[in-house]
């Protein structure tokens, strides 16, 4: 705070910058994203999405697995961070709002509270959040969205693991979800920044890039928030 005073519209609510559902399971974690281009008001649509480490689907807590250490509350608090960092490398979110809607009732109350009454998993997954939000300079808003039909397309990216490969997951969203914008498939999370300390360096603009139907943006890297979620870090 001394190196680097809050913004106003860190904590007051702005023009909303983006807004998109998230989900996860044990296969991985995925989200859509729509993002109004100021140019043209249009809407463009974004999609990601991340598969689970082995260890870390082998690690949640289940009816064949009651000794586990990750619950599917851990997966989809890891999903909502994970697609605020996907957005703000695409988008432009300093002093924004970005609204995000989740099915998961315990991630939707840890984002909002912001806070945890128990030193697990998931406060070290809102520490993170916490972290990448000042970094980043906005102001993240969570909402809840019901399950199932209501949150289909979130649903689809991140369950479709053993039926779809990325082009033919696009190519899905695309037929079943069709937008006035082609949709954008995009994988980029966290790509190795270092996020455990503090960061007081201004951001930097993202390369605001035009959607390409069709083009992929593999993960080179995994992300920190699967990392976070095995309790490896």
């Amino acid at each position: 705070l001394q190196n680097r005073p809050t913004r106003l519209r860190e904590i007051v609510d702005t023009p909303v910058a983006a807004i998109g559902a998230t989900d996860a399971a044990a296969p991985g974690m995925g989200g859509v994203i729509f993002v109004e281009a100021q140019a043209t008001g249009k809407l463009n649509p974004l999609l990601w999405r991340a598969p689970f480490p082995q260890d870390v689907q082998h690690d949640i807590v289940s009816f064949k697995n009651p000794a586990g250490s990750i619950t599917n509350s851990d997966l989809e608090l890891a999903g909502t961070i994970a697609q605020h960092d996907v957005l703000v490398l695409h988008v432009d979110c300093r002093e924004r709002t970005i609204h995000t809607l989740t099915d998961n009732t315990p991630a939707l109350t840890w984002q909002s509270k912001w806070s945890t009454t128990t030193a697990s998993i998931h406060a070290y997954l809102l520490r993170l959040q916490a972290v990448h939000w000042r970094h980043y300079w906005y102001l993240p808003r969570l909402a809840h969205i019901k399950e199932g039909e209501h949150n289909v397309m979130a649903d689809n990216c991140s369950r479709l693991w053993h039926n779809l490969s990325d082009h033919q997951l696009l190519t899905h969203i695309d037929f079943h979800y069709p937008q006035s914008e082609p949709w954008k498939l995009v994988c980029q999370l966290f790509r190795g920044r270092q996020l455990r300390v503090p960061l007081v360096a201004e951001p930097q603009e993202p390369a605001l890039m035009e959607p390409v139907h069709g083009r992929i943006y593999p993960a080179d890297l995994p992300s920190e928030a699967l990392l976070l979620a095995s309790g490896e870090v």
